[in-house]
């Protein structure tokens, strides 16, 4: 245990690194607008740092483009339980989601 607080102290700002999904809609967002017509992508998918079915009802409709989001992390700290603990977890994204789609807005 005190191994791994070590190393997650030494390491963990790794994770930090690079852009955010928020960060890559936006600049998403923007070449969609900047490249018109000679943007050669027409959908995309968003990952890296959602954990919530709200995050990914907010980046996807934040995003211009059709897309869907990914949450590999959270999918597999479930995955590592048992196939019931799993289960319940995405069919609970999944009706967060469609919950979200339904009743929820971003403000403009």
């Amino acid at each position: 245990a005190r191994s791994s607080e070590l190393e997650q102290e030494a390491y963990g700002r790794l994770a930090n690194i690079g852009h955010g999904a928020e960060e890559m809609v936006e600049l998403c967002n923007r070449l969609v607008e900047e490249l018109g017509d000679k943007r050669r992508c027409s959908q995309i998918i968003i990952s890296g740092g959602i954990r919530h079915f709200l995050d990914g009802y907010y980046l996807t409709e934040k995003c211009t483009l059709p897309s869907i989001y990914g949450q590999a992390s959270q999918f597999l700290k479930h995955a590592r339980g048992d196939y019931e603990t799993l289960r319940s977890y995405v069919m609970t994204q999944i009706k967060g989601l469609a919950l979200s789609q339904t009743f929820l807005s971003l403000k403009a």
